[in-house]
């Protein structure tokens, strides 16, 4: 058990966030007017057990129902409880109710804790059933998992969905501020189940991992242009039919995940896409907090592109997005299925790279690598490529790249990473950087006089557009590999700026690190012990948001707003344990 104690200002900021985010409406919609019979408490017990979930994150505790029902009724003094609703005037209905007896077990015989009831006072402590009835509550009407709800039709299914993704969207944008840069990260992590999958369905995963096949629909595995294994705990596998057993988690599925060596394995259970807000590549020092800014689960083998998209366009509503940052993951789906739709929604990638995928194409003459042409006579082999980690590079490796570019790399004047997809690129003589015999001898005269490099085209260079147009103009074709368009971003890759750009990809790691640090949120799925897809989604976003809070004070040089969510709280401030 944790060793942390809930503050007053943490509990304020919790009810700020429930009572004004309107997630309640979602959760529990309020009775119609007009409408007869019993309203009951389930609105206000839905209040307290949201309220419950976030206190339980603060804590490092397991969202589970005993879980919350042991906050809101040991951890919170008494004043804070009347204040809340978990003490409140008499409901129970009970034609004998029985008074509270502090000699009494705890317990009942089923091992649930009995209900605080004190019939001469007439109030009552809101009890472990009034939660778990919440919780049925919120799966009958929520729930979309295919194991859970099989029954559902496709299009309830998606509305349920959606309602739930609006619950984190809700609890997500009344935690943060206003965005000042337009960068952010995108990364995916496991959130492994606490049981067992089918024997069967993970023998396939893994003869499909054992034969190379192991590969979402979203892939690009073309041998000519592949950039690197995937090698991330978040590769999804292709797509299959969810368990329907009673003995495993019902809507987890068999994907694939990092092992100790590193190297892939199968995992069952779920994956997290979450998008981080970053600083602006040149920005200097960081102008705003490194927050949360949205989350989608999805189990193991669900194509990553779908959930990703998804995701993104619910978080362009309230915050845009102009450059995304991914690692090798992101580089390896299909340009069709994820650079071009990211194009269309504005937003440029910024891609990782290896020094062991550095595919050669021709284009037009020129030779294309990275998405970058370069004159055909550029000795590619020596080029000097972006090491697998940044620490092995310093700036004789920089000064290296930056002298290569120079020579050899053509200008971009349209980049062709927005909604118009066609570049315009110029080779190094035509943009004044050097001399070639291409462009006839006064071109040559010129950067001799200069001191520019002179450059010897290949002897067909007649019969290639790029050598024989003053600008060349490239559209690629989105299915086809050669033409790299799943590879196209703004920087040259290996330069500083690239570099300077890819390294704002690390701030979605550090987010998971506080995620799934057990001191910290503690997030898992073995945590949540509950089926059903509001669960393992809601308490996801709830450790979050919590988690958002220890990212942003850490990570912002920026006066901390005065929004209660967001304000600082004295750590040796505790509210102490309740008394009966």
């Amino acid at each position: 058990m944790s060793a942390k104690r809930l503050t007053r200002p943490m509990v304020a900021r919790t009810v700020h966030m429930i009572d004004n985010s309107g997630v309640l409406d979602i959760l529990a919609p309020p009775t119609p007017k007009g409408q007869r019979g019993r309203k009951g408490q389930i609105r206000a017990n839905t209040r307290l057990w949201a309220i419950g979930v976030i206190l339980c994150t603060r804590l490092g505790h397991e969202t589970t129902v005993a879980g919350v029902h042991g906050v809101l009724t040991e951890t919170l003094p008494r004043d804070l409880q009347w204040q809340l609703g978990v003490l409140r005037p008499l409901t129970t209905k009970a034609t004998k109710p029985r008074s509270f007896d502090p000699e009494q077990a705890r317990l009942t015989k089923n091992g649930k804790p009995r209900k605080e009831i004190w019939t001469d006072e007439g109030y009552e402590r809101i009890g472990y059933d009034d939660l778990v009835n919440v919780a049925a509550k919120i799966k009958d009407r929520l729930d979309y998992g295919h194991g859970t709800a099989p029954d559902l039709s496709d299009e309830e299914r998606d509305w349920r969905r959606t309602q739930v993704e609006d619950v984190i969207d809700r609890l997500i944008t009344i935690s943060v501020i206003p965005r000042s840069c337009t960068t952010c990260a995108i990364d995916g992590t496991g959130q492994w189940s606490w049981n067992i999958g089918p024997r069967k369905e993970r023998t396939d995963a893994q003869k499909r991992l054992d034969t190379g096949a192991a590969h979402a629909p979203s892939e690009d595995v073309s041998t000519s242009l592949q950039v690197t294994p995937i090698s991330a705990e978040d590769a999804p596998a292709p797509q299959g039919r969810v368990t329907g057993a009673l003995r495993h988690c019902l809507d987890a599925a068999w994907g694939y995940k990092t092992g100790k060596a590193g190297q892939k394995e199968v995992g069952y259970g779920f994956h997290q896409h979450t998008v981080v807000r970053t600083a602006d590549p040149n920005s200097t020092g960081r102008p705003e907090p490194l927050l949360v800014e949205g989350l989608v689960v999805v189990p193991a083998n669900e194509d990553v592109v779908e959930a990703s998209l998804r995701l993104l366009d619910r978080i362009q509503l309230r915050s845009k997005i102009t450059r995304l940052a991914g690692d090798l993951l992101y580089t390896n789906l299909k340009a069709a299925r994820w650079a071009v739709p990211l194009a269309q929604r504005g937003i440029e990638q910024i891609l990782a790279m290896r020094e062991d995928g550095g595919g050669c194409v021709d284009i037009n003459g020129a030779v294309m690598q990275y998405g970058w042409m370069h004159c055909p006579a550029a000795p590619m082999d020596q080029r000097p490529l972006p090491a697998t980690f940044a620490r092995d590079e310093d700036d004789e490796h920089y000064n290296a790249v930056e002298e290569f570019k120079a020579n050899w790399a053509f200008d971009r004047k349209e980049s062709g990473l927005g909604a118009n997809p066609s570049s315009k690129w110029i080779c190094p003589a035509m943009a004044g950087r050097g001399g070639c015999w291409a462009r006839g001898t006064d071109n040559v005269t010129v950067a001799r006089e200069a001191g520019l490099p002179i450059i010897t085209p290949p002897q067909d260079w007649e019969s290639r557009p790029c050598c024989t147009n003053k600008t060349m103009d490239f559209t690629p074709d989105p299915k086809n590999p050669h033409h790299q368009r799943k590879l196209m971003q703004r920087e040259y890759v290996g330069t500083r700026r690239w570099r300077r750009a890819m390294n704002v990809r690390t701030l979605v790691e550090g987010a998971f690190g506080i995620l799934k640090n057990p001191s910290l949120s503690g997030c898992a799925a073995d945590r949540t012990a509950s089926r059903g897809w509001p669960w393992p989604t809601s308490s996801t976003a709830s450790r979050s948001r919590s988690s958002m809070r220890s990212s942003s004070v850490a990570g912002t040089r920026t006066p901390v707003s005065d929004r209660p969510t967001i304000r600082c709280s004295s750590p040796t401030s505790t509210t102490g344990a309740s008394s009966t």
